[in-house]
């Protein structure tokens, strides 16, 4: 079994530094709040948390539950882990990799069809207004709760940079719409006098 599990190890900390923690609510939460902008699959997660127990960072409790019998393992942070999670904190974060492969496209759009390129951009401007919208809710669901807690102020943050990203991206989108539209008007102009 491999022993650097990359960044999962500290995802799986800080949300167990929250509360504890199961493998499937882990996953929930990382579908609900992460998954703009990181994913872990339970390929991942399960792994991760058998290394963690097994490295003194969170120890488990079984739990039988109601619903089906089977038993539920519980994972909490331990003070060795909270301190791992601490000192991983401390670090520089890596540096950013932006991936899009709209860009991509856009890049090498010159050699296709302008309503190509137009139509891979209205998908991408729908897909930046549907998660700008929730974004949004998200702020709105921050701003309604208690004004003093700050165990969601990180949550409201992050949901923060997804606004201005989505923002941005759609803006950029449609500027690159109007630019696209602009060369094919001028093109045309210069072949029709």
């Amino acid at each position: 079994m491999k022993k650097d599990t990359g960044k999962t190890k500290y995802i799986l900390l800080g949300l167990m530094a929250k509360r504890p923690q199961t493998g499937y609510s882990i996953k929930k939460s990382i579908e609900y709040e992460f998954r703009h902008f990181w994913q872990e699959s339970f390929g991942q997660i399960y792994p991760t948390l058998k290394i963690l127990v097994d490295q003194g960072f969170a120890e488990t409790s079984e739990t039988e539950t109601t619903q089906n019998g089977r038993r539920t393992i519980t994972y909490t942070i331990t003070e060795r882990g909270q301190a791992e999670l601490q000192r991983w904190l401390s670090e520089v974060p890596d540096v950013e990799k932006l991936r899009y492969e709209i860009l991509l496209k856009v890049s090498f759009g010159t050699t296709t069809e302008p309503e190509i390129i137009d139509q891979h951009l209205d998908a991408f401007i729908a897909r930046n207004e549907a998660s700008l919208a929730e974004m949004e809710g998200f702020l709105t669901v921050f701003k309604d709760l208690e004004v003093h807690r700050t165990d969601i102020l990180g949550s409201e943050l992050t949901a923060l940079c997804g606004k201005y990203l989505y923002t941005a991206m759609k803006d950029w989108a449609m500027e690159a719409k109007k630019r696209i539209s602009d060369q094919k008007e001028l093109q045309n102009e210069t072949k029709n006098p």
